[in-house]
């Protein structure tokens, strides 16, 4: 494991240096090699897990990758793990789970006073009056499952991570007793 830990480092440290001085560079500024966004501590993962997944559940697919790249440099969490939580959404994925997201606000808001005030403001038979209130919907139930998404893989993160350090503190332990 170890190993393989220091040719990821060493990846990640050809990178940050091919990245200086890029225009990425000079529009992000040194906020873009912050240790959280590249290092495995748990904060830094588990917020890149709950931000990539709260992006993936929202109406933004074509800007996925770009949406989760951005933010997590501004809020500084792992970007790797971040860019490929969004994913979780893809061509494949994206028509059943934004379906049931938008059946979901559907089934929350549709005789609701946000629902007919959207519906008053733009006409209720019009095309635009339709699109409004579907994307009302797809919305509403799209940041629900965001927010269920990243709060559930925060907690999921976090749990792996204290079960995983328990595990190699009883090896570790087990193998001074066999000394």
């Amino acid at each position: 494991m170890s190993a393989w830990l220091k040719r990821w480092h060493g990846r990640q440290d050809r990178m940050r240096h091919a990245l200086r001085d890029t225009y990425l560079h000079r529009l992000l500024g040194e906020r873009m090699f912050h240790p959280h966004i590249w290092g495995f501590d748990i904060n830094s993962l588990s917020g890149g897990l709950s931000l990539g997944l709260f992006v993936a559940f929202t109406p933004t697919i074509p800007f996925h990758m770009l949406l989760s790249s951005v933010a997590a440099i501004v809020l500084r969490v792992n970007l790797p793990i971040a860019v490929a939580a969004c994913w979780v959404t893809n061509p494949v994925t994206a028509l059943p789970v934004f379906l049931a997201a938008r059946e979901l606000g559907r089934y929350l808001l549709e005789n609701s006073w946000l629902t007919r005030f959207v519906l008053d403001i733009f006409g209720f038979g019009t095309k635009t009056g339709v699109f409004m209130e579907n994307s009302l919907y797809l919305w509403t139930g799209s940041l629900i499952f965001a927010f269920v998404a990243a709060v559930s893989g925060n907690v999921a993160m976090r749990i792996m991570w204290r079960l995983s350090h328990r595990v190699k503190e009883k090896i570790v332990h087990h193998d001074d007793k066999a000394r």
